[in-house]
């Protein structure tokens, strides 16, 4: 990225209060944080969480162009469609209510879940932590997207690609299930079992 990507970078840094803030508010982790100062390319989910954690607009942050400061968010109530699990196993059914939150993105379509498990917690999607999805956002690598069976049931990885016939994601074991440090794993789902992929675009922490 551009040194003037990195300078935002540092703003937003420095109205947080210093690099582990801003991870804590953003929820990315402090790791990712780390890198785009180095120059690191965010994924597009990782630049609408920091907008919006911000308070910025996301043209603001990707290319300097808006004002700092984004008096266009408006509080809107984003339906919450039950829970992901973030690991292996475990999906969870439908349940239903709404999360009011400030979110600089288009998408009138957006809905929320919330995260179960702790495998994206190196992405930081913690237990408990609320999920808005983009179900009309094309998903690039490297995002987290929420992924929906047509048996009604959900996940939460991280997309690599698709074909015709497998979706292919990775994630991290669940530590609380092993006695390992948390390691990454790479899985696919055939595609003829998903009725959705959705772009996680903000993570917000239920209050």
């Amino acid at each position: 990225m551009s040194s003037d990507f990195i300078a935002r970078i540092e703003t937003l840094i420095r109205d947080a209060g210093g690099q582990s803030a801003l991870a804590r508010r953003s929820g990315l982790s402090l790791g990712a944080i780390q890198r785009y100062m180095k120059g690191g390319e965010p994924t597009r989910g990782a630049l609408i969480r920091l907008a919006a954690a911000c308070n910025v607009s996301s043209s603001w942050l990707m290319t300097g162009d808006d004002e700092h400061e984004n008096p266009t968010h408006q509080q809107r109530e984003i339906p919450v469609f039950g829970f992901a699990e973030c690991g292996l196993q475990g999906w969870h059914n439908e349940t239903r209510y709404r999360v009011s939150t400030s979110l600089d993105w288009p998408d009138p379509d957006s809905f929320a879940v919330v995260a179960a498990g702790h495998s994206m917690a190196p992405e930081g999607i913690h237990p408990g932590f609320v999920c808005i999805v983009s179900p009309n956002t094309r998903p690039q690598r490297g995002d987290a997207v929420l992924i929906r069976r047509k048996d009604a049931t959900s996940t939460i990885k991280l997309y690599i690609r698709e074909d015709a016939e497998w979706l292919y994601v990775s994630g991290w074991l669940d530590p609380e299930k092993q006695d390992l440090p948390q390691m990454p794993y790479h899985d696919q789902i055939r595609r003829d079992a998903i009725e959705k992929i959705a772009p996680v675009v903000m993570v917000k922490r239920r209050v």
